[in-house]
């Protein structure tokens, strides 16, 4: 049974990360806009790589937060540091939606936008290992009902990002979108930013909260290091398997239909945003479900699903895109079984004191290489290669490798508190 106290973490925290993964989302959305914006002497292949290049970067940045988050929280409390994360990422966000074009200003437009990727990265490398380590300690019982919940609202992010990709499509002609409406989307991310942190100031300390004391180790991240290293490596395999998963078939999607395949879907974005939701209501049946004791037992049927349904979905998208409605429901689905079930064992894998530490270092590793690289690897390997299935390969590889973690998980997972 959920406490009124539980509730109320739920909504808060789930609110706080819902609007920061709309924030960090809204760019890789609207790249094929941001890329002639920031990009326009490069031909459209290589604008794009550019773009996804400065996505990329956010990417890097997330370790570096999750470092510097995680050692704050573990230290001194999760609650401070679960609140400013949201705060640098709204600031960031309205950075954004703030620079002028590449015409206005030359060279310096591309740089403000690494510059305020590179804060949007860092900010979200702390919000959600934040958020997995506060509520997974605040319903131990419910770890992985109360981390899918967190997935669930995470991913509302993204079908948010999608309507309003799709509100901005049917509201505003092409030109109207590249002279001013793509900074709308920015605005209001970073305006109900500044909500949530206000928000997020309100919320108390976790009761069992015990800090980490300088012993054996001086920071929380060297004990981590030293101590759970191969917990590391499983998380960190464990978030790029992923990471790979949403990237491939959502985040990069649209691009690659678009300037890859060349399609132009009436409806696409609205599709993916229910296509996403679905998805977002499957993190919290899955979630309830490895609470029952089938954490490693759904984690091991989601691999093998991937492995048999990853081509049949990128052969619809080149060779029946009058399908495409099929490929990204079944996309959804798997990508429930995916986020539904990893946040909590992850948070079995560290114990209490460096809770906030392993998980940052590891989830935000796995994201920095597979988050920010797929997108470029599958672009190269396009490129270069001429296969468009390329992005399929990207998947089975990360699929087989997260079977090779499924042997190490029985005796890690051993850290209930």
């Amino acid at each position: 049974m959920i406490t009124k106290e539980q509730k109320r973490i739920l909504s808060i925290s789930s609110l706080g990360g819902l609007l920061e993964f709309y924030d960090f989302i809204i760019y890789a959305l609207l790249a094929g806009y941001i890329s002639t914006i920031f990009f326009p002497n490069a031909t459209p292949l290589n604008a794009l790589l550019a773009t996804f290049g400065t996505y990329a970067v956010g990417y890097f940045a997330r370790p570096f937060g999750g470092i510097i988050f995680g050692h704050y929280g573990d230290k001194y409390g999760r609650k401070k540091t679960f609140a400013v994360s949201v705060l640098i990422m709204a600031c960031a966000t309205l950075g954004i939606g703030l620079i002028p074009s590449y015409e206005s200003i030359g060279i310096w437009a591309p740089i403000l936008l690494l510059v305020f990727r590179l804060l949007q990265g860092f900010s979200i490398g702390g919000e959600i290992p934040g958020a997995i380590t506060y509520v997974s300690e605040s319903m131990p019982e419910q770890r992985g009902f109360g981390t899918g919940i967190i997935f669930c609202f995470l991913l509302c992010g993204l079908v948010l990002g999608y309507i309003v990709e799709a509100l901005l499509l049917t509201i505003f002609s092409h030109q109207q979108i590249l002279d001013w409406a793509w900074r709308l989307p920015f605005f209001l991310g970073g305006f109900f930013g500044l909500i949530a942190y206000q928000l997020r100031k309100k919320l108390a300390e976790i009761s069992r909260f015990a800090p980490f004391i300088t012993g054996e180790a001086k920071t929380p991240l060297t004990y981590v290091v030293k101590n759970h290293w191969r917990e590391v490596i499983v998380a960190t395999l464990l978030t790029s398997f992923g990471a790979t998963v949403i990237v491939i078939f959502f985040l990069f999607l649209p691009a690659y239909l678009g300037k890859i395949l060349r399609y132009s879907i009436e409806g696409f974005a609205w599709t993916s945003s229910i296509a996403m939701f679905a998805a977002a209501l499957l993190c919290v049946v899955f979630g309830r479900a490895s609470d029952k004791g089938g954490r490693i037992k759904i984690l091991f049927i989601t691999v093998v699903l991937l492995l048999i349904f990853t081509m049949p979905i990128i052969r619809a998208y080149i060779h029946h895109i009058e399908n495409y409605h099929f490929a990204i429901f079944i996309s959804a689905l798997l990508l429930g079984f995916v986020w539904g079930n990893i946040p909590a064992i992850l948070s079995e894998l560290f114990p209490q004191k460096v809770r906030y530490s392993g998980i940052g270092l590891a989830y935000n590793l796995g994201f920095a290489v597979f988050g920010g690289l797929t997108p470029l690897i599958a672009l190269t390997l396009i490129k270069y290669t001429g296969h468009v299935q390329a992005p399929g390969y990207i998947v089975i590889t990360a699929s087989l490798v997260c079977l090779l973690c499924l042997l190490f998980l029985p005796k890690l997972m051993i850290h209930k508190d």
